[in-house]
Order: structure tokens, then C-alpha cells, then sequence
């Protein structure tokens, strides 16, 4: 299953009397419920990004280059990770961005991939918010990133201010990672076969986690002042 989005099934994973007192709160007591679960698996997922953790504990598998520095991996996608809807019945915690989430699914399942210039450029313009940096836009320039920009026939090397508006920040980041970490041949190359491990942040580790963390949420909302 593509993981770049988390769903919890919390009512199968319940005693009977929490299932009972679930089942017997409001819709808008329920949708606290999923909205705060949601967050809290969300604030493990970014502790395991900070600790370069998987879900089973185990460390990250490192970058294929040593000379990138201490940057953390999966930084980018930790603080874009959000609760993207919720309602009495189901909280959905991922990314909005369809481009995000694709490469969260990529990180989280590891993958070995083609990607193509023609889809680079097919991309929307970055909503505001989420441009690349000017740090990631200088790098992709001294990368030799290129692009057919419109009203010219070639491929030519954007400005730092085009790259802003037209490639947002895990985009960046996903084509620093193409150019950088697999040596396209050449600066103008026009597809890239993406080689990624798996790295697991996203979720819960296990059933009986999952049940704890609903539990204690579900507790807090029964005794909280309706």
C-alpha cells in the first residue's frame, strides 16, 4: 500500500466499553477525537524524522553521497506533514500537496523509478507557503537543473526567482536528490531512475501503540468538560 497518507482504524482496536463510549459521543466530540489522535501520531512521526528512525527502531539507511553534510533526511516532509481533513468518522494525516505525497510514498516504500524532464515541467506553480528556499534554488542552478520555459524553444538554466515560483520546496529537494545523488550525465539529462531506500516514519509502530494512543485520547475527551 502507498503510505503517503496514515489512516487508523481505532474502533477495532478498542474494548468493548470504549467502543461503547465511542460510539456513544457526538460527531463533534469524535472528530476532536480522530483531529487529536491525528496530531499526536504526527508528533511521533516528526520525533522519529528528528531521531533518523524507522518505525521498527532501526536507523535510517544513509545517503548513497557522504559530502552533503548533517542535514537531516526528511526534514522537508516532517514539517509539511499535516492533518489534511477530518470529520466524525475518519482523519486523514498526510500531505496536501499531490507532488509531497508522492515523494513521501517513495521515501516510505523505497522505490526505484523513472522520472522524466517533460513531468518536472508539467508540475503547477508552488502554492504560497511552500516555495523552495533561495539555498535549494542557487544549488539546482549550480546542478545545471534546466527547463523549457515559456516562449523559448530550448532547455535553459532558470533564474533563482523562476525556480522559487515554479518549483516548491520537496521538489526541490526531490531534484536536488536526482541531480546530486545520481549524476545525471549530463547538466541537461531528460529523465533520471530515482533510487530510494525505505525509510518508515510515518504512523504508529504497532496495533497495541495504536490502542494505547486512542485509549488515553478517548479518556481525556470523557473526562473533559462537555
Amino acid at each position: 500500500m502507498t503510505r503517503s497518507a496514515i489512516g487508523l482504524d481505532a474502533r477495532g482496536l478498542l474494548g468493548v466499553r470504549e467502543q461503547l463510549a465511542l460510539l456513544s459521543l457526538p460527531p463533534q466530540l469524535r472528530r476532536r477525537l480522530l483531529n487529536n489522535v491525528s496530531k499526536r501520531v504526527r508528533t511521533m512521526s516528526r520525533k522519529r524524522i528528528r531521531e533518523q528512525r524507522n518505525l521498527d527502531g532501526s536507523p535510517f539507511a544513509p545517503r548513497k553521497s557522504t559530502g552533503k553534510g548533517k542535514k537531516k533526511m526528511e526534514a522537508g516532509l516532517g514539517k509539511l506533514l499535516q492533518v489534511t481533513s477530518v470529520s466524525p468518522d475518519q482523519a486523514v494525516l498526510g500531505w496536501r500537496n499531490g507532488l509531497t505525497s508522492w515523494v513521501a510514498a517513495q521515501q516510505y516504500n523505497g522505490a526505484s523509478e523513472r522520472r522524466t524532464a517533460a513531468q518536472m515541467r508539467r508540475w503547477n506553480k508552488t502554492p504560497p507557503g511552500l516555495a523552495s528556499t533561495e539555498k535549494q534554488a542557487k544549488r539546482l542552478r549550480r546542478l545545471g537543473f534546466r527547463t523549457r520555459q515559456a516562449g523559448k524553444k530550448r532547455l535553459t538554466r532558470p533564474s533563482v526567482a523562476w525556480i522559487q515560483e515554479h518549483v516548491n520546496y520537496a521538489q526541490a529537494g526531490l531534484l536536488i536528490r536526482i541531480l546530486g545523488e545520481q549524476q545525471a550525465e549530463s547538466a541537461g539529462a531528460q529523465s533520471w531512475e530515482i533510487t530510494l531506500p525505505k525509510r518508515q516514519f510515518l504512523g504508529v509502530s504497532t496495533d497495541r501503540d495504536t490502542s494505547l494512543l486512542v485509549n488515553q485520547v478517548l479518556q481525556q475527551i470523557l473526562n473533559s468538560p462537555r
